[in-house]
Formats: structure tokens, sequence, C-alpha cells
């Protein structure tokens, strides 16, 4: 079912996230930014996710598909001590211990992959969708889809690009599913592949409505006087935004509190909610690390909030704590959206993002620096001021949302060309 206007390109976006996190809305961004005068969008994914009803708020045609939902990230070992778990991992990924290091930098196993591929009915799905809406080019949101949609795309030899979301290796598969890809886009330099060539890796960073993602001051001060009430308006508001999983390193923050406690007045938000039971558990922990720690005036968990700008716009000091690397990481592209520093660890892409002028990198699992790299900035007014003009103008040359999908269109132009 081509198009009436033949001079549309149809494109076929695939997505097994179940659930939002960076990488679908990173995708929902270039649907709603694609110029759909030169292209016409159709996202294949699980017809009953939230991602779904999000991407028909695009405009996009939502074709259902019984793609791989997203695994379990987290470790299955959590059964009576999860911040000793967690802890002993990741003192192990430190010091070298390379079994560590495999399975906690793994984003889904090998018998995942054989599980997904046990709905081999999706291949026909696929092939029939492709014939059906007539797609002249696939552009897969991860490496399962990506090497369905590879098979799909050699059967009915049209080009299929890949956005590369993760840091990690996947060995084998990642060499299978380099042969199947025609592009490659790289969302940082830490998600290179250092085995294909560099002419088939195109770095084009996430991106961010810099125009739309702000907010205004009657907003923050409503969230403000929501989550802060009783707060002075002299304390500096630290925050993390992001899913409530031990792998985004909070724990350390909470233990980061404890260390400032006397030292400045400074207040940290947890903002996020848990996907898995694993991830439920964790955020008791990190409820009870507070208490233990008698920091409960300090942190405030606020659950999931939908409108990140504001919550974003609210805090003075964003913090992006991770113990794996993560490709390039919302929370920090959004923080400098808005002008704000970032307290990071330089794992992944995450260290090419902030520098000395928009933010402080610090060790992972090391509360101590954590704490430092706080107590720094909160004393610093000036040096702060001038870490706000920074990220801001690093946002503008390298994360606007409308540049970067003029140059994801770019691509998609290329490949067709050469279809």
């Amino acid at each position: 079912m081509k198009t009436s206007d033949t001079s549309k390109s149809n494109i076929l976006y695939l997505d097994s996230g179940s659930g939002i996190g960076g990488g679908q809305r990173s995708l929902l961004l270039l649907l709603n930014l694609l110029d759909k005068n030169r292209f016409t969008p159709f996202v294949g994914c699980l017809g009953d996710s939230p991602f779904a009803a999000e991407a028909k708020k695009t405009g996009a045609n939502v074709v259902p598909l019984s793609l791989p939902a997203a695994h379990n990230k987290t470790d299955s070992s959590y059964s009576t001590s999860i911040r000793q778990v967690w802890h002993e991992r990741v003192r192990a990924y430190l010091v070298g211990d390379s079994s560590a290091k495999k399975n906690k930098s793994r984003r889904f196993t090998l018998g995942d992959l054989l599980e997904d591929f046990q709905q081999l009915g999706v291949i026909l799905q696929l092939h029939r969708t492709v014939k059906r809406y007539a797609i002249d080019l696939i552009h897969a949101n991860s490496l399962s889809v990506a090497l369905l949609g590879g098979i799909i795309a050699r059967i009915n030899r049209i080009p299929i690009l890949m956005h590369k979301r993760y840091a990690t290796s996947y060995g084998i598969l990642d060499r299978i599913c380099e042969r199947l890809l025609h592009r490659v886009i790289l969302v940082s330099e830490a998600t290179r592949w250092n085995f294909a060539p560099p002419a088939k890796q195109t770095l084009i960073y996430n991106g961010v409505d810099l125009d739309a993602f702000q907010a205004s001051t009657e907003e923050v001060q409503d969230l403000r006087a929501e989550f802060l009430p009783d707060a002075s308006n002299a304390a500096i508001l630290t925050g993390v935004v992001t899913r409530i999983t031990p792998e985004k390193g909070i724990h350390f923050l909470v233990r980061a509190m404890g260390k400032l406690k006397g030292r400045t007045d400074v207040k940290l938000l947890i903002v996020g909610g848990s996907y898995f039971q694993q991830d439920v558990d964790y955020m008791n922990e990190l409820k009870q690390e507070v208490r233990d720690l008698g920091v409960e005036d300090s942190v405030i968990f606020t659950g999931f909030l939908p409108d990140t700008r504001i919550v974003t716009s609210l805090l003075d000091i964003v913090l992006v704590p991770s113990i794996i690397p993560e490709a390039c990481p919302r929370t920090i592209i959004e923080a400098m959206a808005v002008g704000k520093p970032v307290i990071s660890t330089p794992l992944g892409g995450s260290k090419e993002l902030v520098t000395r002028e928009t933010g402080v990198l610090v060790p992972p699992e090391d509360a101590s620096a954590i704490a430092d790299a706080i107590a720094t900035l909160a004393t610093d007014p000036e040096r702060l001021k001038a870490m706000d003009k920074a990220s801001r103008n690093r946002a503008e040359q390298l994360f606007s949302s409308k540049k970067n999908t003029a140059l994801t269109e770019a691509v998609y132009a290329e490949l067709l060309a050469m279809s």
C-alpha cells in the first residue's frame, strides 16, 4: 500500500521496547520533527505498549508487531541485600574482573536473543508489513530488531540502518548485525564499532527540542512548592532524573548526602520510577539507606514525573552517577538544554558530553568524590553561573533536535539514492 504521493519514501521504524526509555524518547522526538513532505513514517512495535500510544501522537502509522519485548536489564540475584550484591559487582568491575564486567555491562544475553528468535513468526509479519506498505527503508532502534529487520531488508533488497544506542559489546552479535546493516547512526563516539568501516558509521548525537524544552518560572515554582514547601530558596538543589535501577548508581548519591551533612545546604531529588520488580526492591533499599544515614530531610523521592523539562529546570546541578557505560544519556543533554551543570561518571558517552566548562567528572562508585564535587559547586555561585551559560551553548552546538533530525534525514536520502 504505497502512499498516494510517490515522491515520498516510506520508512519503517522498529522498536522492541514496551516502556518508554531514553531510546524511545529520542525516536519519538525524531518522529515529531520528521519532514512528512518527504517521508511517511510507519512504526512497528508492540501494539498495546505505551510507546505505541505515544508514536500515534506524532502522526506516524503504528503497525502492531510481535517484536521481542524489553528484557529485564538488572541482575537476577536480588535475595537478601541489593546493595551488597551491586557493591561487590561494581568493585569487581572496577578492579578488572572480566567475568563481572561482562555480566554487568551486558544489556541482554544470548539466551534472551534465542528466546526472541523463537518468535520467528515476527519475521513473516515484518515481511508482510514491508510488502503491504511498500517500505523503502527500515530504521531499527535496537540491536534485536536490527537483526530481525536485517533479514527482511535483505530479502526485499531495501536499505536498513540502526540507531546504535548502547556502549557495550555483544561480540558475534554485533558482527552479524554489522553485516546486515547499510548504515549505523552512532549517538556518541563511545558507541563506535572498531571493526566496522568508518564510512558505514555516522555520528549524530541525541537531540533536544531547544525551544520547547524550557519551563516557565511559574511551572518551576509550582514544582518547588509541591516537593520542597519548607526548603530555603538558598538551598542548592541537586537531582538525578532516571529509571530507578542499580546500574544508575543512585545509592552512591544517597551516601554522598550522608557525607554532606553539616557541610552545606543541599537537597537531593531522586526523580523516577521502577520498571521491573528488582527495581522496586532497589527503591526500597534506597529509602532504607536514607533512613539509616539520617538524611530524610535532605533526600526527596518524587516518583516518576512525566515532564522532565520542569524538574531539570528546577535543579541547580544534575547528577548522572551511572556505574555502567551509557551511550548518550538524555539526562545530560537535557540538563545542558536548560543550562545546568552536570556531575557525572566518565563512562560511555558521558565523558565526551561533559566538559570542564559544563560540569565535573567523578570516579564511579565514589560517594566521597560526588560529595566533594557537589560541595565545590554549591559554594561557588560564579562558577555555577558560568557553567549554566556554557552548558546551554554546548547544547545549541551539538544537541539541537532540529539539526540532528536534518542530519538523519540526509542519511535516509543517501541510502535511498543508492538503493
